[in-house]
């Protein structure tokens, strides 16, 4: 496609300077819009994966050109934790994406904003831990051998036992086979020096960096190294000249880019040395463009005399030059969310201890924090702040499923009792807590705490904890509940009891002594009516009753 818009390179070039040909590389984000899930959901994936959908527009665009395809796993997981309810139109989107001749390479879950993370204290890159909250086996059952149709056999064996299902596991949710693994990309302007290595201990050997966030020597290398981190380094300038051509809504719009791009591309070009300059386009994650005029950009710019378009693993293996970042923290506001999310999903890690399989729990909320943190937010930026609220909100909502049941005031009257302390458990699990009662008065003392109980799913069961009354008076007991592990569930309970030391003895002795009286009044009373029936039948007066 040969296009008038071209300018040769030599036009920009300064006198003396090579006119290399530079290798331009495209970077392109699979994602999805922002969710408040930890997973899509089938009506979702249905939507994005339809014949105008999201996700068919963006593969439509990208599939068979030169761009790498950066692909969010949550986008996998969705589709496969479906088993067999997920959408047909979306199991022929994931095996079409198989199939494309792309490279591509992993962004984070949900495509987190990975050093958000990291400045607020998470000491690696966040990743998922668990997908078995999700999964349902009657999805994943193995259909029945088909009966054959052929003469059956004349003496026929009884068909083997059904074997259970082979269930998912979060490896085989995310795994894909990925032709450039091992690298992060954080979003534009957010990386700070001290983010390089803990990127290098969670597992990255590269991170793509945009230039407004990196200073090079060279200008013309997009690959430098950052200690033990490789760099790949996008242009700013050209990505966003890149970004308005291919998301151009009108022919008129797409020209006028273009016309502004290929000049622009020339120019770099002119900057390398005889071995031609190394450019790497990103098109921008955070935009809400189609990206629909990608395929027709693409070709303008390999029109250029002085550009070629190259895969994303050749710049990866060309000449690197000397850099350092330029610190581009994150806003202190945006950091202080990530803190409170943290911060609440290891509360919510520390009360999934209570429960039979925590992960069914700790997984699930993962998830969500990695959704939220998500860099399509930034795109609604007005609606991630409800996001945070509903996190938070959902927190709450959790910890008060496991919880002691408010109880009217407790008496004691025996030297020696118990007091009956009743659980909630809400979750769809069983749950293992201690209840601990502690008595801040002389007047009670508590023989034994804490005291186990195990509490069947969506039900509630009490414990007698054992006490000793000491004086008589009213107190306040304080109970509270923790896990196995020892970490505190919920916020103490406190109850009034009344208290009647001593009472026991004196109370058993009346009770005997009311005992004893009946049943000697009822013998005396026995006695005389006999002994009057005999005198009247020897007075000859009446017949004697044998009954009495």
């Amino acid at each position: 496609m040969a296009l008038a818009l071209g300018v040769p390179a030599a036009a920009n070039a300064a006198p003396g300077d090579p006119a290399g040909v530079a290798r331009v590389a495209t970077v392109f984000p699979l994602t999805t819009p922002e969710t408040r899930t930890a997973l899509i959901s089938a009506e979702a994936l249905a939507g994005y994966t339809s014949p105008t959908g999201a996700l068919t527009r963006d593969l439509d665009a990208v599939i068979d050109t030169s761009a790498a395809i950066a692909i969010d796993p949550m986008i996998l997981a969705s589709i496969r934790v479906l088993g067999t309810s997920a959408p047909q139109s979306a199991l022929d989107w994931l095996s079409r994406l198989s199939q494309a001749p792309n490279e591509t390479f992993s962004l984070t879950y949900a495509d987190t904003d990975v050093t958000v993370g990291l400045q607020a204290g998470a000491s690696s890159v966040i990743a998922p831990n668990s997908f078995d909250f999700a999964i349902d086996p009657t999805l994943f059952a193995t259909p029945p051998a088909e009966t054959p149709t052929a003469t059956p056999d004349p003496e026929p064996t009884e068909p083997p036992r059904g074997t259970a299902p082979s269930l998912p596991t979060a490896q085989s949710l995310l795994s894909w086979d990925y032709t450039v693994p091992a690298i992060v990309w954080p979003v534009a302007d957010t990386v700070i020096t001290s983010d390089l290595a803990t990127m290098v201990s969670s597992g990255f050997n590269t991170t793509i960096v945009n230039s407004g966030n990196i200073e090079r020597t060279d200008r013309s290398k997009a690959m430098a190294s950052l200690g033990s981190l490789s760099a790949v380094t996008t242009d700013d300038g050209l990505s966003q000249l890149f970004g308005d051509a291919i998301d151009a809504e009108t022919m008129q719009q797409w020209e006028s880019a273009v016309a502004l791009l290929q000049p622009a591309v020339d120019a770099s070009a002119a900057e390398g040395d005889a071995g031609g300059a190394a450019i790497v386009l990103a098109v921008d994650r955070t935009s809400l463009g189609t990206a629909s005029r990608l395929r027709s950009t693409l070709a303008a710019i390999d029109a250029l005399p002085s550009s070629d378009l190259a895969s994303f693993s050749s710049v990866l293996d060309s000449a690197r030059g000397d850099a350092t970042i330029t610190d581009r923290p994150q806003s202190p506001e945006r950091v202080r969310a990530a803190q409170t999310l943290l911060t609440t999903e290891a509360s919510d890690a520390a009360f999934a201890s209570v429960a039979e399989n925590p992960e069914l729990i700790t997984g699930e909320r993962r998830l969500r924090m990695l959704a939220t943190m998500s860099n399509a937010w930034y795109s609604y930026p007005g609606g991630w702040g409800s996001a945070l609220a509903l996190f938070e909100s959902e927190s709450v909502a959790l910890h008060d499923s496991v919880r002691v049941v408010q109880s009217s005031p407790i008496t004691l009257i025996a030297d020696r009792g118990s007091l009956y302390i009743t659980v909630t458990n809400e979750l769809n699990q069983p749950v293992n807590v201690n209840i601990d009662v502690t008595a801040p008065t002389p007047l009670l003392a508590i023989e034994q705490s804490p005291v186990p109980l195990t509490i069947e799913p969506e039900s509630q069961k009490r414990a007698a904890v054992p006490a000793q009354s000491l004086s008589n008076g009213t107190a306040v007991i304080s109970i509270s509940i923790s896990s196995p592990t020892g970490d505190r569930i919920g916020t103490p309970t406190t109850v009034s009891i009344s208290v009647y030391a001593g009472w026991e003895t004196p109370i058993t002795v009346a009770l005997g002594v009311f005992v004893v009286g009946v049943f000697g009044f009822g013998i005396a009373r026995l006695v005389v009516r006999r002994s009057r029936a005999r005198r009247e039948r020897a007075a000859g007066n009446a017949p004697v009753d044998e009954s009495e």
